[in-house]
C-alpha cells in the first residue's frame, strides 16, 4: 500500500475523524490576506476541508483544489457541487506540474506527507506563485501533537513529521526562498513564503 491507497482507503471516514477548528483555520488563512478575486490553489484539499473557508473569503475568485486521492476528491466534489468557482483536480503536486499561477497557495494539514518537502515548495513558489503572491504551510495543531499522532498511525504516515519551525525556515532560506513568517506554539504551526 502506498500513500495514495492509504488516503483512498480512509476517505469515507475522513470527515468524521478530522476535527475542524473554525477559529484556528480563519486565523491561519488571515496570515496570507486573501482578497476577493484572488486565484487560490488548495494543495492536498482532501475532502475539501478548507473550501467553505476559502469561498467565504473569496466568493468569486478562482479556487483550484488538488489532491492525489481520487476517493477524497470525489467526496469533496459531491459536498461542493453547488459552488461554481471551485475546480477539483486529481494531481500529485510532487510529480506532476500545474501550468497556472496563483495569488495564494495553501498547504493545510498536508506538508508532512510530502516526500520531497523542500523541492516541492520551491517548485510551487517558482512555477505557480504570482509575483507578490503568498504560500502558506499551515497546521491547526502543534508540531508535537501532529508528530505523535502520525507516529501512532499507519506505517505509511508514521514518518510524516514536522521539524522546528525555525529550522524549516532556514532550510527554505538556504535554497533562496523568502520566508515572511514562521511561527509555532501549542496550537498552531505555520510558515508564509513570498515570491
Amino acid at each position: 500500500m502506498n500513500q495514495v491507497n492509504f488516503f483512498n482507503s480512509i476517505a469515507k471516514d475522513w470527515d468524521s475523524i478530522s476535527k475542524v477548528d473554525e477559529v484556528k483555520i480563519n486565523y491561519l488563512l488571515s496570515q496570507i490576506d486573501i482578497k476577493e478575486g484572488d486565484s487560490i490553489l488548495d494543495v492536498g484539499t482532501g475532502t475539501g476541508v478548507l473550501i467553505q473557508f476559502l469561498t467565504k473569503l473569496n466568493p468569486k475568485g478562482k479556487i483550484e483544489a488538488v489532491d492525489m486521492s481520487f476517493n477524497m476528491l470525489e467526496i469533496a466534489k459531491e459536498k461542493f457541487k453547488n459552488i461554481n468557482n471551485v475546480e477539483f483536480k486529481l494531481l500529485n503536486i510532487e510529480t506532476e506540474d500545474l501550468d497556472e499561477k496563483f495569488n495564494k497557495i495553501v498547504l493545510y494539514s498536508m506538508f508532512p506527507h510530502l516526500e520531497d518537502k523542500t523541492n516541492t515548495i520551491k517548485k510551487l513558489v517558482q512555477q505557480n506563485l504570482l509575483d507578490c503572491g503568498k504560500l502558506i504551510i499551515a497546521h491547526s495543531d502543534s508540531r508535537e501533537y501532529l508528530n505523535n499522532m502520525h507516529r501512532s498511525k499507519h506505517d505509511l504516515v508514521s514518518e510524516s513529521r514536522l521539524i522546528d519551525v525555525n529550522e524549516q525556515k532556514k532550510i527554505f532560506e538556504d535554497i533562496g526562498l523568502k520566508v515572511e513568517k514562521a511561527f509555532e506554539d501549542d496550537n498552531t504551526y505555520y510558515l508564509v513564503l513570498t515570491k
